[in-house]
């Protein structure tokens, strides 16, 4: 959603009023990013957007002169002397877009125009006077048509019809009404819960319940049955990495005199409000996403007669990471990328990593800071290429994006943590995707081992139905065994085979093994005291084996003479000869003998199941 194209703020606050210079937050687009150092003036940006469509400069306070103008620290020639807050806006009214051309003799309010408010020295309870384009831009998309809304005044000058000005105004007061901007600070109390709860209220007192709606049994019916949605996405929030599930439910209160002051929300049988902040935290955007998709949805049938509905959804957000460690963090960047901005139009101040790293044509990212000697805030858009890459400017040494970066510290240390966090949820994804594909259970081994365990399961288990894998070295299979916890995989048992060296991988895996995820290591063989096959999985394998055949058979040789006397001698084992060997040549049930404690493990877990 993109109804805001550009902000302008003057005098307000951190933001002074200069000659040449300009305070506005330009192009923007349905996520808004806006970071700096602290006090850089960050919030004053959504304090302004308060201002304008609330009347207040936060959730509770009016607009107060003496508190909210610009202190100007060192005056000039260029400083703009006006005693006045000014906050505009550039409107974009995509709806609209071509009537005023296709219809001539209607009346439209312009597909783009800047509404401002300004407030005075003598402004009480934030009284605004308003001015707005709407006329000339009225007349632009009109063109030659426009001269048949005009007429003569009594000075003989031709002016807009005043039916066509009031049409205008209307249709400019409705629009700006349709508009609901929610102000976040970043500092969520339980004022904050309270105003929110009301919000969340008021969206759903507006639909048309039943003849009954005085009694509070099918009111509470219906107000859970509009909440199924709101709360399913919550608990999905909640139990991203909790493992104890939470099913969040609305109560109302007892009596109907405190029905509109209160909203109880609670998290399974603990009170939302005596949960920690992270868990108050995800509630937030899950709600104000709710109220929009439910406002939007309304018709003339669905909303109560009295009530309008909101058409287009701004939040100012205030640091939305507070209370998120990094992962869950980076999960809620995404989900304001991905899914929140699709319904509402979002301005956030941040210094988290995990959303100044998102990359996306619907994200505009901002640089505030303040400027050394006039100390008013400064605001810049990061241009970046079609890549994603930061545009470089050649009039500047530093870009925006590096200076942000040393304002906030550690960026280039967090760049890698995002790395090594991204390629660990890759590795997840890629689980899970193969997840997906298993319908029996599975050994996965250690390199080449899986052909000695086929010829195994055919001596020990021939009727077993399973897979039998390979996973690399040790490491490898450790990690997998690591991922495949993670997913919480219990649809069959998958087993999980190390040699009788990996004693570590083993120990570390079967400290978190699961009732479907079993780790299992071989025993190291008495009868085989050979040095070079100590390690793999021909330790299973006697001595005789290998003694049988001649050396240079089944061993790589490496000797250094010296005087013709032999000074070192070092022998490599030819894998894949002496598989050969067993598994073609001898082929032998009795060499595998081994294997029978592992294959009489899996049989006892899987007809157990």
């Amino acid at each position: 959603m993109n109804i805001i194209e550009q902000i302008e703020i003057k005098n307000f606050r951190s933001f002074g009023n200069r000659k040449k210079e300009s305070y506005k937050v330009t192009k923007c687009l349905p996520l808004n990013i806006i970071s700096g150092a602290n006090d850089s003036g960050k919030s004053n940006i959504l304090r302004a957007l308060n201002l304008f469509f609330n009347k207040k400069t936060d959730l509770t306070n009016f607009f107060d002169f003496d508190k909210d103008f610009f202190k100007r620290e060192s005056i000039d020639d260029l400083e703009i002397k006006e005693e006045l807050v000014t906050i505009k806006i550039w409107f974009n009214n995509p709806k609209n877009k071509g009537k005023n051309r296709e219809k001539e003799s209607n009346i439209y309010l312009p597909e783009k125009f800047w509404v401002s408010r300004k407030w005075k020295k003598t402004s009480e309870y934030s009284l605004f006077d308003q001015l707005s384009s709407i006329e000339k831009d009225f007349e632009t998309e009109k063109k030659e048509l426009f001269t048949s809304f005009l007429e003569e005044n009594s000075k003989g000058q031709k002016t807009l019809k005043s039916n066509a000005r009031a049409s205008l105004q209307k249709q400019l007061t409705d629009l700006i009404n349709s508009i609901q901007f929610h102000y976040i600070p970043a500092i969520k109390d339980t004022n904050y819960f309270s105003h929110l709860y009301g919000e969340l209220q008021q969206t759903l007192w507006k639909t048309k319940i039943s003849s009954v709606e005085g009694s509070k049994n099918e009111f509470e019916k219906a107000i859970q049955k509009e909440t199924n949605i709101l709360m399913t996405e919550f608990k999905n929030s909640l139990n991203t990495v909790n493992s104890n599930p939470i099913e969040p439910v609305f109560q109302l209160p007892s009596d109907l005199i405190n029905l509109f002051k209160a909203l109880i929300v609670q998290t399974g049988k603990v009170d939302l409000k005596l949960r920690g902040d992270g868990y108050q935290a995800k509630l937030i955007p899950e709600i104000l996403n709710f109220i929009a998709i439910k406002e939007l949805s309304f018709t003339a049938k669905s909303i109560k007669a009295e009530y309008k509905a909101k058409k287009y959804f701004i939040w100012g957000f205030e640091e939305p990471e507070n209370s998120y460690e990094y992962k869950n963090a980076q999960i809620l960047a995404e989900k304001f990328r991905d899914v929140y901005c699709n319904n509402a139009q979002i301005f956030i101040t941040t210094h988290s990593f995990n959303f100044l790293s998102l990359r996306s044509n619907k994200i505009g990212l901002y640089r505030i800071w303040k400027d050394l000697y006039t100390k008013s805030s400064k605001i810049s858009k990061l241009k970046f290429n079609s890549n994603g890459k930061i545009k470089f400017d050649s009039n500047n040494l530093n870009t925006d994006w590096e200076l942000l970066q040393e304002e906030l510290g550690f960026f280039y240390l967090n760049q890698e943590l995002n790395q090594l966090f991204e390629e660990k949820r890759a590795q997840i994804d890629k689980i899970k995707a193969k997840i997906e594909t298993i319908d029996k259970p599975i050994i996965y081994s250690e390199g080449y081992n899986y052909l000695y365990l086929e010829k195994a399961k055919e001596i020990y288990s021939p009727e077993l139905e399973i897979e039998i894998k390979d996973a690399g070295g040790k490491n490898e299979l450790q990690k997998l065994f690591k991922l495949f916890s993670k997913t919480g995989f219990d649809r069959f048992f998958i087993f999980f085979v190390f040699d009788c060296d990996a004693k570590g991988a083993y120990t570390d895996c079967n400290s978190n093994k699961t009732h479907s995820l079993i780790p299992y290591i071989f025993k190291k063989n008495p009868q085989n005291t050979i040095p070079e096959t100590q390690s793999g999985i021909e330790n299973l394998f006697d001595n005789e084996l290998f003694e049988e055949l001649e050396e240079k058979q089944i061993f790589d040789i490496d000797e250094h003479l010296k005087n013709g006397v032999i000074k070192s001698r070092n022998r490599k084992l030819k894998k894949r000869k002496f598989e050969e060997y067993i598994l073609n040549t001898r082929n032998l049930d009795s060499d595998f003998y081994n294997f029978e404690e592992l294959f009489s493990l899996i049989d006892k877990n899987i007809k157990r199941a």
